[in-house]
């Protein structure tokens, strides 16, 4: 009678885990998901978000500025395993990060009312 052996995986801790890559799959999958929903909910209040909700142009603008983040910072942390590195390593993308978009924001709000050249 030979016995069946089960393979155990280990994780990033060192634990067993008898179910493998099957829940990180899994969360990945829910993850692509939520990013997905998120990406429809850009493009609705981009195409809709006036004339449908009745939104004003900022809170357009500003909500497509905050999901956008939103999703840039789940494919860093989580696609790109930042999550997992050290502090320095979150500090050094992150900080740069900010900078840019911050300074993309003020530039967006002093050349607003901004016609151009022959303006």
């Amino acid at each position: 009678m030979a016995k069946t052996q089960e393979v155990a995986h280990h994780d990033h801790n060192g634990s067993a885990n008898a179910h493998g890559h099957d829940e990180s799959t899994r969360f990945y999958w829910v993850l692509g998901g939520v990013l997905a929903v998120v990406t429809f909910a850009e493009v609705v209040i981009a195409e809709f978000g006036m004339a449908v909700f009745g939104f004003p142009y900022w809170l357009k603008f500003v909500s497509l500025i905050v999901l956008s983040i939103i999703k840039g910072a789940f494919v860093v942390m989580y696609y790109m395993h930042l999550k997992d590195d050290k502090k320095l390593y979150q500090f050094v993308f992150i900080a740069p990060f900010c900078i840019a978009v911050s300074m993309g924001l003020i530039f967006l709000v002093l050349f607003s009312g901004h016609v151009g050249i022959a303006g």
